[in-house]
């Protein structure tokens, strides 16, 4: 959240000035003359909701306020006549968040967290694809745990680098001859994520979801329970000639998934999904999700909730259909079964 701005003036009017600025592109997205209440006093709220819009495109840029006193007379026809003025300027870098962080500062978050909301350890399995991102140019290094009580330390690869550095982070990277991964961290800097590995839940999972988190950075999430598919089909029909004919057929698949058992912290995490504008489907390929090929999806409806019971095990479903109008998706890496390869051979 951007705070508001507020500043006193003593000249008649301010004209205000609101610009945001990346690599040199520069846009201004408010101007207007203000005027000071009886205190002398200018407030500038809601800046947020003016960049938000380009806080999603561009992630982290500068933003300035420029405020530019003057004193204003007028001659006998009415005419104004700007006298003297005074500028002053306020500036800052932004970084794109759309959560309310409470009891930490945007700097202290960049320099100590990782861009993702997961509060304690993350769970994952040997097959799965994970990325970390993070603002700053510190080395990313992990820490795996074997099964025989052993530790290795493993350089970790950088998948992108600008505004901030992804990496990748999954399990497999991490495994060594002979041993069973456990669980590890990654660092950097003064960053750490730790990992739990679990067992026995293979490669594939039905859907395997990258979506875009509340920080703009991307994220996969895999649900581990049943996944259904639902067909339905909106026919309009007519008589033509002589003859009745279905002159337009809507084809809506929708697909129920479940999370599958998950941790409070998974739990929690997990409604990063929900609250995504933008959520895409992963199709597999020998073994390994293909994170050029995801297909956009609409999540319609989701059944997401929490207790404090003592028994009380979450898990979270809900539904979801093609972004696209056409539902008809062929996919020729499916060849003779009805899902993914998460599916049996039933069919095959």
């Amino acid at each position: 959240m951007v705070p508001d701005a507020e500043f006193s003036i003593s000249y008649d009017r301010a004209l205000v000035s609101v610009k945001v600025t990346k690599s040199g592109d520069s846009q201004t997205v408010y101007e207007e003359y203000l005027y000071p209440d009886d205190s002398d006093i200018i407030t500038l709220s809601d800046i947020d909701l003016l960049i938000e819009p380009y806080a999603e495109k561009w992630l982290v840029f500068d933003l300035e306020v420029k405020v530019i006193e003057q004193l204003v007379s007028k001659n006998s026809d009415g005419a104004e006549t700007v006298t003297a003025s005074n500028m002053e300027t306020m500036g800052c870098t932004v970084v794109s968040c759309k959560a309310n962080i409470l009891n930490i500062t945007a700097y202290d978050w960049c320099n100590t967290r990782f861009l993702t909301l997961i509060q304690g350890t993350r769970q994952t399995a040997i097959g799965w694809r994970e990325f970390l991102c993070f603002i700053g140019s510190d080395t990313a290094y992990c820490m795996a745990m074997y099964d025989d009580g052993t530790s290795q330390r493993h350089d970790v690869t950088v998948m992108a680098s600008g505004d901030y550095q992804m990496i990748d982070v999954s399990p497999a990277e991490f495994t060594a001859a002979g041993k069973v991964l456990v669980s590890y961290a990654i660092y950097a800097g003064q960053r750490s994520q730790n990992y739990e590995v679990l067992p026995g839940m293979g490669e594939e999972v039905a859907p395997a979801l990258i979506f875009w988190n509340s920080f703009g950075v991307q994220e996969l999430a895999y649900c581990t329970g049943e996944h259904q598919m639902v067909s339905s089909f909106d026919r309009k029909q007519a008589r033509i000639g002589r003859k009745k004919r279905a002159y337009n057929i809507e084809e809506k698949e929708t697909f129920k998934a479940d999370t599958g058992i998950l941790s409070y912290p998974m739990a929690n995490w997990w409604r990063e999904v929900f609250r995504s504008k933008e959520v895409k489907v992963l199709p597999y390929q020998n073994g390994g999700v293909i994170l050029e090929e995801g297909i956009p999806v609409v999540i319609s409806s989701e059944k997401a909730e929490l207790s404090n019971e003592a028994d009380y095990m979450p898990r979270y479903t809900f539904e979801y259909e093609y972004a696209d109008r056409n539902h008809n998706v062929w996919d020729s890496r499916r060849e003779g079964r009805i899902f993914d390869n998460t599916f049996d051979y039933t069919f095959n």
